[in-house]
């Protein structure tokens, strides 16, 4: 009897991990199903239509990335925030639940791929329409700053950077910031300092720019009498692809302080944080270097 051996005490592992599988599935149908969520969807599906109609990318093929930081990565913050917030309204989710409070945290980050895999969707629309209709500017042989003009691993990375990454990044962040600061008003707060933290204007130093939540890492021209956009170039002083990286380490940074605010794994998440952090400090330097 003393030489038997048990597998018993693994089954509770096995069963919280089926239970964050299937609840990462529910809060990503809850994502998905949200009124704002789909809002933001349609009128980009409108804008899409019409660039369609139009047969025209423009000079500035990067414009669309717009409309997936705005639409689906401020809105998903908000929509994020929602979520968290219902989550925290109930009593014990323990008592109702094999998981625990983090876990639930860590089930609504996974739910973030929803965003960020519509941001994606958008981003290979964009390379399409642009493969299609070959963005150029006025006079033709003006610089265009897509694959024509550009190696391809800066226009890559740039789209990359400025899409689905900003619609990841939204989401993350409105999960930290309900779960640290779950009062009324907090989400509007929040998007209020999102925005403004990335209003960068044009004029400022390379390394500002780089350090905005979303980086515009493409100049657009117009004529002295205006118009439309003429030419476009990228930021001179910033390694797109270093600045990717750089956002990446962010994302997973807001994970983790979401995850700090209940006390389970807490040396794993300081280690992870620590490493996130270190890796962004890297990246930011390599990528203004």
């Amino acid at each position: 009897m003393s030489a038997a051996i048990s597998h018993h005490p693994e089954a509770p592992t096995v069963e919280h991990g089926s239970a964050l599988r299937a609840l990462a599935r529910a809060e990503a149908k809850r994502f998905a199903r949200h009124p704002l969520f789909l809002l933001g969807l349609a009128i980009i599906l409108v804008a899409m239509a019409g660039s369609l109609v139009q047969q025209d990318v423009g000079a500035n093929p990067m414009f669309g990335t717009l409309f997936i930081a705005f639409l689906i990565g401020v809105f998903g913050f908000i929509v994020a925030h929602r979520l968290t917030t219902s989550m925290l309204r109930t009593r014990d989710l323990t008592t109702t639940t094999p998981v625990s409070r983090q876990q639930r945290t860590l089930a609504l980050c996974l739910a973030c791929w929803v965003p960020a895999a519509a941001g994606v969707v958008v981003a290979v629309f964009m390379v399409v329409t642009a493969a299609i209709w070959e963005p150029v500017g006025d006079p033709v042989t003006a610089h265009v700053a897509w694959f024509r003009d550009d190696p391809a691993v800066d226009v890559l990375a740039t789209l990359v950077a400025m899409g689905p990454v900003a619609a990841l990044g939204g989401p993350l962040l409105g999960v930290a910031v309900a779960r640290w600061a779950p009062f009324r008003g907090s989400a509007l707060i929040g998007v209020v300092t999102l925005v403004f933290l990335t209003a960068m204007p044009s004029e400022a130093e390379a390394h500002w720019r780089a350090l905005s939540a979303w980086p515009l890492l493409v100049d657009e021209y117009i004529n002295d009498g205006g118009g439309p956009v003429v030419r476009s170039s990228f930021v001179p002083g910033v390694e797109p692809i270093w600045e990717m990286f750089f956002l990446l380490c962010l994302c997973g940074l807001a994970a983790v302080a979401a995850l700090l605010r209940d006390p389970g794994h807490r040396r794993e998440l300081l280690g992870a944080g620590a490493a996130l952090t270190v890796g962004a400090v890297g990246f930011f330097l390599l990528a203004v270097a």
